[in-house]
């Protein structure tokens, strides 16, 4: 059905067109590659690294994806904090995260899930870059913090949710007689919901694609979307592929160890909040840290001091303290994190080693150190979608409506608002509305449909259909913008216009 994640990357470059972004994803997944996807789409760019086939770390230059700002878009940090802390971050040269949990506008169990949220929501955008080109690169550069994302769970959503309908019909087609199952031994590993689960189910009996629609109840594009995330992720296929694979006799797996006793009478410190915040500070920041600073020792440590230091930083951070799944994990990271900075810095040459590196580190910032100026000079190249879209009201004000339509056109490339695809279908209209009449009330109906409390559209919506002799259309339209904003009494006017055309 797919090519093998194999065939997959031996190509280290093409578009998505040809490689759609779930593919490589599963590819990179399936062979635990560690690397770095780029992606490039006319300004936009990213940098997906990836460890171990899971991605850990985005770099976008679009400003609404930066952690600073997307903490302001959900609420957790407000306008002035984030510039006065960015401003402060940039003069000190230390990171925003750091300085904002430091400042105590965010607890470090907040910033972790926040930038496990914020990494998801880069990754999301670039299902929607079906036009992009990738290149694989080997090198890679090690991520500050440790943050970790679901593969598949990532798959399921962006084909779910994100990625074109017209993309995942292009590169999903079988014949109406194909019938579709279960893979044997399939364990998804998803959190699917309720509705999900019925399909996934449903798959049990062999249905052809419009039996499983008419059993589960999902629309022809949300079906074939879930079809062909499970079918990507190898936990559904055509019932020959279920056949063949369940002809291959299974492998025995290994026995597992039963888990470490943990001592009587120790309470877990999972609703410690100040044991976990400091659990997930830790776990952090250890990436970015040297052996001598994660230990927290000085470079001519000796070796009692050091063996205190690591046995203080194990029981400090022991995975026997935490009952989660996910403190869990994280302190079993540290653990080793914890283990391998005691090991090099117990080897004479490795310790000489890590020196070396400590004090050609130091001579390297003296000799880059920025100027004042430079210090608090913030970034120019991001791309932000605000900028692109006050340039095209203003454009649009001027009656400009070409200038305008490609200014709406970058702001919704960088951030695909409702709002900006109402400008944009609008300013669409505007520019030739004998030819763009019917194309810009598809638009605005579709947008519309995702956002129906957005009264920009509505009223958008009700000028083109007026344009178009629709005035029913037109009356319908206006009225729900006036009930939106019924200060507006200008709707009541082209309410009472269109009623009298019909």
């Amino acid at each position: 059905m797919f090519p093998t994640p194999s065939q997959v990357l031996r190509q280290r470059e093409g578009t998505l067109a040809d490689t759609p972004f779930p593919l490589l994803l599963h590819a990179l997944m399936r062979e635990e590659r560690t690397c770095t996807l780029e992606l490039k789409v006319r300004q936009r760019e990213k940098r997906i690294v990836f460890e171990d086939g899971a991605p850990v770390a985005c770099q976008s230059n679009l400003l609404h994806e930066t952690l600073g700002k997307y903490l302001v878009e959900k609420g957790k940090l407000s306008e002035a904090d984030y510039q006065k802390a960015l401003a402060e971050s940039i003069s000190a040269g230390v990171p925003l995260s750091g300085l904002l949990v430091q400042k105590g506008l965010i607890s470090p169990f907040d910033l972790y899930k926040q930038l496990q949220a914020n990494l998801a929501h880069k990754l999301l955008d670039c299902f929607r870059w079906v036009d992009a080109k990738y290149r694989l690169v080997s090198d890679v550069e090690p991520p500050d913090a440790s943050v970790r994302t679901n593969t598949g769970q990532l798959i399921l959503t962006g084909v779910a949710g994100v990625m074109p309908f017209d993309a995942v019909a292009t590169h999903f087609t079988f014949t109406d007689e194909r019938r579709f199952g279960q893979m044997p031994g399939a364990e998804a590993g998803l959190k699917l919901s309720s509705k999900d689960a019925r399909l996934f189910q449903a798959l049990r009996q062999r249905p052809t694609f419009a039996e499983l629609m008419e059993r589960t109840g999902f629309d022809t594009e949300g079906g074939l979307r879930r079809l062909y995330a499970l079918c990507l992720l190898e936990v559904a296929g055509f019932v020959e592929d279920v056949d063949a694979k369940a002809a291959v006799p299974a492998v025995t797996p290994e026995p597992v160890a039963p888990p470490v006793a943990r001592p009587q009478g120790t309470p877990f410190s999972d609703e410690d909040e100040a044991a976990r915040d400091a659990l997930v500070s830790a776990f952090l920041s250890h990436r970015s840290k040297d052996p001598f600073a994660l230990l927290e020792v000085p470079e001519d440590v000796q070796p009692v001091p050091l063996r205190k230091a690591f046995l203080a930083r194990a029981d400090r951070d022991s995975p026997l303290r935490f009952h989660t799944p996910e403190l869990r994990e994280k302190a079993e990271a540290l653990l080793a994190a914890y283990a391998r900075a005691f090991g090099a810095l117990s080897d004479a040459e490795q310790n000489l080693l890590w020196r070396k590196r400590r004090a050609a580190q130091r001579e390297k910032d003296k000799a880059t150190r920025p100027t004042t100026a430079e210090q608090f000079r913030i970034r120019t190249d991001l791309l932000d979608a605000t900028t692109q879209f006050d340039e095209a009201k203003r454009r649009l004000a001027a009656r400009s409506y070409a200038g305008a339509f490609e200014y709406f056109e970058y702001a919704c490339d960088i951030d695909p608002k409702p709002l900006y695809q109402a400008y944009r279908a609008f300013a669409r209209y505007l520019m030739k509305p004998e030819a763009h009449g019917r194309l810009a009330q598809q638009e605005l109906q579709e947008v519309l449909r995702q956002e129906p409390a957005l009264e920009e559209g509505w009223a958008f919506l009700g000028e083109v259909a007026q344009g178009e002799g629709q005035w029913g259309l037109a009356e319908d339209a206006y009225r729900k913008a006036f009930k939106l904003n019924p200060k507006n009494r200008r709707y009541v006017e082209l309410i009472q216009e269109s009623a009298r055309r019909r």
